[in-house]
């Protein structure tokens, strides 16, 4: 089976955490929901397109900045200074599985954009490095001589693995339906983990056959 890759990086993202209001706090990673709202966007899509995304990468450092926040309710505006977290010189591998029709799609859409692309917030531009289709096949550390150690930082959805991880625990949107005119998100528990982690036989590993790297779907 063929999936799609997309090497991306942006100089400088924020992907902001939901109902953090006094600091504009951010994910490591985009989250799932954030991602395939790009895709989306490339696909010019209408509606929801089934799909499987795989997140992981890295970045240099984190800063903060010092923004002004325009908040509305009803017909009132207010503004409050807020630090608003940011990371720096961030490299993604995304890898999405799909009917081929819409991966080929998305290949078409991103040579024929007509805007820039950005991924967290509008100003948060991203370079395209490179976009291709990659096979998938199961690490097998018998074969290998040696378990898998993650080479980024990735999103490990709590149900694709038995293992016990040491990570970090999110919650992270994925689509929504609307319920009485408001947004209601269905929600995916991962773990991020960092880069070095061992991976045992205990695990259904799968990578690419491109470089190797650790692929773990949403769905």
């Amino acid at each position: 089976m063929e999936v799609l890759k997309l090497d991306l990086f942006q100089e400088s993202a924020c992907y902001k955490k939901p109902f953090a209001f006094k600091v504009g706090e951010t994910y490591p990673l985009p989250p799932y929901s954030t991602v395939k709202g790009m895709l989306h966007k490339i696909l010019k899509a209408k509606e929801f397109i089934p799909m499987s995304i795989s997140i992981q990468g890295d970045y240099d450092s984190k800063f903060v900045d010092y923004q002004s926040m325009y908040f509305y309710k009803d017909k009132d505006i207010t503004k409050m200074p807020l630090d608003m977290h940011l990371l720096h010189n961030v490299k993604l591998i995304i890898h999405v599985k799909a009917e081929r029709q819409i991966l080929d799609g998305i290949v078409g859409g991103i040579t024929g954009l007509d805007e820039y692309l950005s991924l967290g917030r509008r100003e948060d531009l991203v370079r395209i490095n490179e976009v291709k289709f990659v096979g998938l096949k199961k690490y097998n550390p018998f074969d290998e001589g040696k378990n898998y150690f993650i080479k980024y930082p990735i999103y490990i959805p709590v149900d694709k693995t038995d293992e016990e991880l040491t990570g970090i625990n999110y919650r992270l949107n994925w689509k929504y339906k609307i319920v009485e005119g408001l947004r209601q998100w269905e929600k995916i528990n991962v773990i991020y983990v960092e880069k070095g982690e061992e991976l045992s036989d205990e695990s259904e590993i799968v990578i690419d056959d491109d470089t190797k790297d650790l692929v773990c779907f949403n769905l």
